[in-house]
Order: C-alpha cells, then sequence, then structure tokens
C-alpha cells in the first residue's frame, strides 16, 4: 500500500518537514499519528480489526479510525479524513481527548510518534461503511469486553489500542 508523505515534527511536535514513511520507519523520525475512538451511547466503543493485507498489524484490533497526519494536514483534518474513509462517516464533531509522545519499534520499523486522541459520539444504529481492503470487521466493545481481549490476546490488539486503553479510557 503506498502512503502520501507525512508531517516530520521535532521532539517537541514542531513541524519540521514530510517524509515517505519507509523513511520515517528507518530512521525514526517523529511523526504524527491520530486516533478516534467512537463512542455510542450505551457507552460502547466502536472498533476495527485491521485487514490481513495492512503493512503494520495485520489482523489486529485497533481503535475505531487511525491514521498518520500527512503532508499540509493539521492533527485535526487527518483525523476527519480518517473517519470519513475509514468508516463512511462525515460531519461528525470530534472531541480532543489526549495527545502523547510514544517511542516503540515494531517488525524492524521505529515508531516515533506523537498521537492524537479524538473521541466522537454516535448512535449505535449508525451505519458504517469501511474499506475492505484496510478493516476486515467493524464491532462495538464494552470497555471490560475491551480489556478481556487485551489481557487473553494482548497479539490481536495495535500498539496505539493498548496505549490509549491504558492511559485514557475509563476504569
Amino acid at each position: 500500500m503506498a502512503y502520501p508523505p507525512v508531517v516530520i515534527v521535532d521532539e517537541h511536535d514542531s513541524v519540521i518537514g514530510a517524509e515517505m514513511l519507509a523513511k520515517v520507519w528507518k530512521e525514526g523520525l517523529y511523526h504524527r499519528i491520530v486516533y478516534i475512538t467512537v463512542v455510542d451511547e450505551h457507552d460502547r466503543i466502536l472498533l476495527q480489526c485491521r485487514s490481513a493485507n495492512m503493512e503494520l498489524f495485520p489482523n489486529c484490533w485497533d481503535d475505531s479510525a487511525a491514521g498518520h497526519v500527512d503532508e499540509g494536514d493539521t492533527y485535526e483534518t487527518a483525523a476527519v479524513r480518517e473517519v470519513e474513509e475509514e468508516l463512511g462517516l462525515s460531519n461528525i464533531k470530534l472531541e480532543e481527548i489526549a495527545t502523547y509522545r510514544t517511542n516503540e519499534e515494531y517488525k524492524g520499523r521505529k515508531l516515533n510518534r506523537f498521537n492524537r486522541l479524538y473521541r466522537a459520539r454516535v448512535p449505535a444504529s449508525t451505519r458504517f461503511q469501511a474499506p475492505e481492503d484496510e478493516v476486515s470487521e467493524l464491532r462495538w466493545f464494552t470497555f471490560d469486553e475491551i480489556r478481556q481481549l487485551a489481557a487473553e490476546h494482548p497479539e490481536r490488539i495495535t500498539v496505539g489500542l493498548m496505549q490509549n486503553l491504558e492511559y485514557y479510557y475509563p476504569a
């Protein structure tokens, strides 16, 4: 899957340029990621299962929508784009929850990132349209079900979802 150049930032999250992801991952350049947690009126969270052909975390459960901040985008424009691309939702109100920095390595890729988490509330009856090449399944989970999945099958959870679960989802 080809990606456009992503925003590169310094250690203070100030934009310093843009690069292709292969170089970003190889050199460990800081870049930006957005995560969107969609919650229904029953406080259930919509998770997506990433498709088998995804380069990072194939067949793993992830936040409702997530993605890189592409060149020319802000965190918010990237979040709006990801919700539209991955869930088929437009004109959705996003609430900023947190921004945090992480340093991970995954299959030889250096993932040095600034992460911004957003929340959106929608009715449980909302119809979603996920791209089959990126998302194999969408499903509502309670907080307890997500915690159980993470405890029993941590290999089936993305690093981002695990971090968001640990630090920002209610206990």
